[in-house]
């Protein structure tokens, strides 16, 4: 964790701030100071400057904190947790903050008990840390995507008829468990017949019937770090234009794939996959979102392959990026079919790090 500590501390110098601070009480995203300092708690507050980094949470944490922070000073708040922070913020200078994940009643009051300091918004300063995955993360990740790969295998052995979305929903998350995962990375979707052209659906009590196909959009967590695969699967045999569709996917995703490389443009890889589909039959039911996000502490985080003119940052690949690759078709009143990997940029090219295969299959 200290390495890490480093690293924001340098990038604080190129930002020209004198400390940064992150908040994470109940409700609000940890992800950020977990990745600095190791804690798994629930509510905590970090100052990093140059001088150091005071690590503070309440007394239920206190003994807990003791043994997983690192690279901190670690203190106990008290009841007004503002007093402990602020005394450990620079009087003067600039104090970076998180505008995207601080409240304006939170930032108000630091202002009003720090009025000679300027509070300066420096959001992705900590993300860009951990766009780059380094050799324990990618193992991390590598093994939760396998113990989740088998879990959807063990589920799907056992399918039987009269299966609702629901309770596929419901047994993979107990295989998850059984496999040895920590939960769920997010809350699946499952959808079955017509309701696959909702790209995110939640379970419901559908009974998945013979001759639709069934797509599964699910992840697990290990040790704060997820997988995120989706599969798309035939309940029996299934007509010629949904077979049609699948093939589409499945070659559009082999674009997407091959374009993952250090050096691409992620908008390359989304353009990749796109024009297969566009060529196709089903051009106008192409999948209308960014083909790809980065996955690690969070589920949706950098880079974005995002399509031209989205507004998101067009990245740069580097290696040790994690990027997924997840076209769809969409068809309203008929179905859909979507195809996800996760994979992770090499500099030999990628490493697909979700194991369960692309391939059509009935069950």
């Amino acid at each position: 964790m200290t390495e890490r500590l480093e690293r924001l501390r340098s990038a604080l110098a190129g930002r020209g701030l004198d400390a940064l601070v992150l908040a994470a009480p109940e409700g609000m995203s940890p992800t950020n100071v977990r990745y600095l300092t190791g804690f798994t708690g629930s509510s905590s507050y970090l100052v990093v400057s140059q001088a150091g980094a005071l690590f503070l949470t309440d007394s239920r944490y206190s003994e807990q904190a003791a043994s997983q922070v690192g690279g901190c000073t670690v203190a106990q708040h008290g009841p007004r947790y503002e007093e402990d922070l602020v005394a450990a913020l620079p009087e003067r200078g600039r104090i970076g903050f998180e505008a995207r994940r601080l409240s304006v009643h939170m930032l108000g009051s630091w202002r009003e008990r720090l009025g000679g300091a300027e509070f300066v918004a420096a959001d992705g300063l900590v993300e860009e840390l951990r766009i780059r995955k380094d050799a324990g993360e990618a193992a991390q990740m590598r093994k939760v995507a396998v113990l989740a790969g088998a879990a959807l295998e063990d589920v799907l052995g056992r399918l039987e008829p009269g299966w609702t979305e629901r309770a596929l929903a419901r047994e993979l998350a107990r295989a998850m468990e059984d496999r040895g995962l920590d939960a769920p990375g997010f809350p699946f979707i499952v959808a079955s017949g017509p309701r696959g052209s909702l790209p995110h659906a939640e379970p419901t009590d559908r009974v998945l019937a013979q001759g639709e196909l069934v797509t599964v959009d699910f992840g697990g967590a290990l040790g704060g770090y997820l997988s995120d695969e989706t599969v798309t699967f035939a309940v029996g045999r299934v007509d010629g234009r949904l077979r049609a569709m699948y093939d589409v996917v499945q070659r559009s995703q082999a674009a997407g794939i091959a374009a993952v490389r250090a050096g691409a443009r992620a908008s390359e890889v989304d353009r990749a996959s796109r024009d297969v589909v566009l060529g196709s039959e089903f051009r106008e039911h192409c999948f209308s979102y960014g083909v790809g996000h980065g996955v690690g502490l969070d589920i949706h985080e950098e880079p974005f392959a995002a399509r031209p003119g989205s507004g998101r940052e067009d990245r740069v690949l580097e290696s040790g990026m994690t990027l997924t690759v997840e076209p769809g078709i969409y068809v309203p009143s008929v179905g859909g079919v979507r195809l996800e990997d996760t994979l992770l940029v090499t500099d030999a090219g990628h490493e697909i790090l979700t194991p369960t295969p692309k391939d059509f299959r009935a069950i």
